[in-house]
């Protein structure tokens, strides 16, 4: 087998888990509270199982939808190690004045 069609079943392979991720994320989240999905997020970024230390050692990416930036924060300062495999999107913001808002430009 050549190295590019190495290549083309490696890059497949990780948009499959990719799909699935991104699918299992909108399933989760339409079926679940928001508090209770913050909680899983909370529990998933600060205390991971060692289930996902080794999905994420084999190139796992966890989506965190709606975090605060605060938490978004304290995680790339605690799990920097981790970095590599999260991704949040639609962060949300407190400005000075109090308003909340939300990053709707995709991922942090």
């Amino acid at each position: 087998m050549n190295i590019q069609v190495s290549k083309n079943i490696h890059f497949n392979r990780h948009l499959a888990n990719v799909k699935n991720i991104l699918l299992a994320s909108i399933l989760t989240v339409t079926g679940t509270s928001a508090f209770a999905m913050n909680s899983f997020y909370q529990k998933t970024l600060f205390n991971p199982s060692d289930s996902m230390l080794k999905a994420e050692s084999r190139g796992r990416i966890m989506i965190y939808d709606s975090m605060d930036n605060e938490t978004v924060e304290r995680a790339m300062d605690e799990q920097f190690d981790r970095i590599d495999n999260m991704m949040f999107v639609r962060t949300h913001y407190v400005q000075a004045n109090g308003d909340h808002y939300v990053d709707d430009d995709g991922c942090d």
